[in-house]
């Protein structure tokens, strides 16, 4: 019979800009494997049920988080902004880790990753990628919006994102505010392994965005994996089991 997956009560955070995290974590032995999750995903996705078990399996240290108004953490999400988020990724970086760093981003999560990568490129000793997301408010949302959504946004300062279990605000100065937070604009200057894992059947971040960051981080150590039936979310047995892999292998080469 199988165990069923309990999950550890949440941890708490409260950053210097004032915002009380949600977080959860395995301790381990070796880096730690700090996880970033995508747009209003949140610590009980099977991707982090299925570190979370690996975790405990081969003894690594684990560690993953809800963003501002996501999940545990909650938050009025007309209040989010993609630099609130940078700024809830880097105090769980500095706050809640020591010693050298394997982080994964999972969709907007690779765009939170980017940016750690640009701030502390000493923190993070490898970089794991699953259909990133980088840029995705400007260069991702914004141009998907027909030019009903874009009068929506004019007129009334803010776009209800269809597609969740609700209609999301965007506003305006979401936008407007995400332009300081590019990523896509110059290199990201990065020394140590990174690896992406993207579907070819993706419609939500094209696999060709994929590339986009390939070629921006400046590691010659840089692979993609293309997974031609893969579509967004990867979450299939045998895209978590490909998840897994990758995050051995980082791991491993942060030994080094």
């Amino acid at each position: 019979m199988d165990i069923p997956f309990v999950q550890e009560p949440a941890e708490w955070l409260d950053t210097p800009q004032g915002d009380r995290l949600a977080y959860r974590r395995v301790r381990g032995e070796g880096a730690t494997l700090l996880w970033l999750g995508g747009f209003l995903s949140d610590m009980t996705g099977s991707k982090v049920t299925r570190l979370t078990a690996e975790a405990r399996a081969r003894g690594w240290n684990f560690l993953c988080f809800d963003y501002f108004a996501h999940g545990e953490t909650g938050g009025d999400f007309a209040e989010a902004r993609v630099g609130r988020w940078r700024e809830n990724a880097l105090a769980v970086l500095v706050h809640l880790t020591e010693g050298p760093v394997v982080a994964i981003g999972s969709s907007m999560g690779g765009h939170m990753l980017s940016l750690l990568m640009k701030a502390r490129p000493e923190r993070i000793k490898a970089a794991g990628f699953l259909a990133p997301a980088a840029d995705f408010a400007t260069a991702l949302i914004l141009p998907s919006l027909s030019p009903e959504d874009r009068r929506q946004l004019e007129v009334s300062g803010v776009w209800m994102m269809p597609g969740y279990d609700r209609p999301v605000p965007l506003s305006q100065a979401f936008f407007e505010e995400a332009k300081a937070h590019e990523v896509l604009n110059g290199p990201i200057a990065f020394d140590g392994p990174l690896r992406i894992l993207h579907g070819m059947k993706d419609d939500v971040v094209p696999w060709r965005h994929g590339l986009r960051l390939l070629e921006t981080v400046t590691t010659p150590d840089a692979h993609i994996h293309l997974i031609k039936d893969g579509d967004h979310r990867l979450s299939r047995p045998q895209d978590l089991d490909l998840l897994v892999d990758m995050v051995a292998e980082l791991l491993l080469l942060s030994k080094g």
